[in-house]
């Protein structure tokens, strides 16, 4: 499963602004299992640069799909994702770990 397979799977649609933002956030993370804790000193500031928009673009539009996901989406697999029935919506740092935790688990 690739990035934009688990978005679609949570309930995101490509049609979305945020939708890219969080593609390209979440194959950082991946990447670099320590870019989740400088949400905003690295991967809001890396990914607004690689898309010419603004930092504070990149985190609504990133809480928007979240929200989507949330509101709307698979719930069951969003509990999956992040390993434990969720309760409350997760923050945006939150959704990055758990999707790319979720990755590398899928990849081992």
């Amino acid at each position: 499963m690739n990035t934009e397979q688990l978005l679609r799977n949570l309930g995101a649609t490509g049609n979305l602004k945020g939708f890219r933002y969080a593609v390209h956030m979440i194959e950082l993370a991946e990447q670099d299992p320590t870019a989740v804790t400088k949400v905003t000193k690295y991967l809001y500031p890396e990914t607004a640069r690689h898309f010419n928009v603004s930092p504070s673009v990149v985190e609504r539009n990133l809480r928007t799909v979240i929200h989507i996901c949330w509101s709307r989406g698979n719930r069951e697999f969003f509990d999956e994702v992040a390993g434990t029935r969720l309760t409350y919506q997760p923050t945006n740092g939150m959704f990055l770990d758990m999707a790319a935790a979720f990755l590398r688990r899928r990849e081992a």
